[in-house]
């Protein structure tokens, strides 16, 4: 319970810095009509791919071995805070869990999914 709570003081500070940012009184709730609580959730869920994807990249940019490319637990870590509304985009795959899961273990077409996703959120500027 007390986990619960403070994840959910946690998405109102967050839901409050970013409906902070709006640049004028309208609904900023985007084309999928989520809370500012569950925008709050997606973006943080595109900022962890983004960052993911770019690490990944700088990585594989380097040559380093499979140990040197990044596991992707913040970025599940993230889907699993997703609202059940947004895993809705997750296409024939499943949940965005799912495709997070797959597009981490390699799955190109799961990734472009997520970056599909994240797009469709108006968070396209965050993934790669």
């Amino acid at each position: 319970m007390r986990r619960v709570a403070g994840a959910v003081v946690v998405a109102a500070v967050v839901a409050g810095m970013v409906s902070g940012c709006s640049s004028d009184g309208s609904d900023d709730s985007g084309a999928s009509g989520a809370s500012e609580v569950d925008r709050a959730w997606q973006e943080n869920y595109c900022r962890e791919l983004g960052s993911w994807q770019r690490a990944r990249n700088s990585a594989t940019e380097e040559g380093a071995d499979g140990e040197a490319v990044p596991d992707g637990d913040a970025v599940v870590s993230a889907a699993r805070q997703l609202p059940s509304a947004a895993y809705e985009g997750a296409g024939d795959d499943g949940s965005m869990l799912d495709v997070t899961v797959m597009a981490v273990r390699g799955d190109t077409n799961a990734e472009g999914e997520a970056v599909a996703y994240c797009s469709a959120a108006g968070f396209e500027t965050l993934t790669r």
